[in-house]
């Protein structure tokens, strides 16, 4: 299915009723007051065949040395206090030893928490403003091979930070008039192997929170556990092999929760973050969370039946390759 761009707030709550946008998308608050209206009435992620990301390692990637000066000095500790934390831990419920819906044999996962790698300023051989996805994939690829990034691994996530002014397109939508943020995956035509990777433009107040930071930090956490938990996103509203974790419509587990805002507490610092869904309680997981250790809730009995929900933020596109690993 292609994207929609932003129109009215009606227009794009009709077209969320029948199906869910790709490449976990975050959209604009302009269409968030409407569409999160559904969520509320529950549903939950089914499993369908493909893998997790067991233990994130998090790269902070700054689109040139003109990334925001608050970004930067706060997207490090925000990603060391969040994946050290009871925000990672209960996701174990999303563990990937069981059959999928579709027959296939789990990849016999476990999700733990992640790690920080650090932040890396790169220089693009793209000097554009005005960058498609396909554009951002040549440059992840190219700053490889380069040893700007280090070489990626199924555990590998770069998280993309942009000055203010950068304009990304995928499909149709257009970041900040449409979306907030989205979640991405291909296959590498140097190594072949998978690259995993987070957008986020500077937006500003009109994706969540009181400032342009908390901003930042809810669409990162976002992007983070949907990237986690659904690696290879559905292509549109129909999931398959080799997507993880989705409702039958396609949605990811912050889509169904996406009006919430919480927090974690630790290593010093107090990080705002996304609520997500809970297949265990069929319900939105609302914390706060702490370095404190938690165990993770029992999987729901039974992941063939899901409900498909109206919602305005949805998940990444098709994986360029189908996964081959255990």
């Amino acid at each position: 299915m292609k994207l929609l761009p932003l129109l009215s707030a009606a227009l794009v709550l009709a077209a969320a009723s029948a199906q869910a946008a790709p490449h976990g998308i975050k959209w604009v608050q302009g269409a968030k007051a409407q569409m999160g209206k559904g969520v509320k009435s529950g549903g939950n992620l089914q499993y369908y065949g493909g893998p997790v990301i067991s233990s994130a390692k998090v790269y902070a990637v700054f689109w040139t040395d003109k990334v925001a000066a608050e970004t930067k000095a706060k997207i490090g500790p925000f990603y060391e206090n969040i994946l050290d934390s009871g925000y990672m831990d209960w996701l174990g419920e999303y563990d990937t030893n069981l059959t999928a819906v579709n027959g296939r044999p789990g990849t016999g996962q476990h999700i733990g928490r992640g790690r920080f790698m650090g932040a890396i300023t790169i220089t693009p051989a793209n000097a554009s403003k005005k960058l498609t996805d396909a554009m951002l994939q040549t440059e992840l690829d190219a700053q490889m091979a380069a040893g700007t990034l280090a070489a990626a691994d199924d555990d590998t996530l770069y998280m993309l930070y942009f000055p203010s002014g950068y304009s990304i397109t995928i499909e149709s939508a257009a970041s900040c008039s449409s979306f907030c943020g989205y979640h991405e995956g291909f296959k590498s035509a140097r190594t072949g192997g998978s690259v995993f990777y987070g957008v986020m433009p500077a937006c500003g107040f009109g994706c969540g929170g009181s400032s342009a930071w908390d901003a930042i930090a809810l669409t990162s956490s976002h992007e983070c556990l949907e990237a986690v938990t659904d690696p290879f996103p559905t292509p549109g509203s129909s999931p398959a092999y080799p997507q993880a974790w989705n409702t039958a419509g396609g949605d990811e587990v912050a889509d169904l929760c996406q009006e919430g805002a919480s927090t974690v507490t630790g290593h010093g610092i107090v990080s705002k973050v996304s609520w997500e869904w809970d297949n265990a309680s069929q319900s939105c997981l609302k914390g706060p969370w702490t370095q404190a250790r938690s165990i993770a809730a029992p999987r729901a009995p039974s992941v063939a039946a899901a409900r498909t929900l109206p919602i305005f933020e949805s998940l990444r596109g098709a994986p360029a390759r189908a996964f081959t690993g255990r």
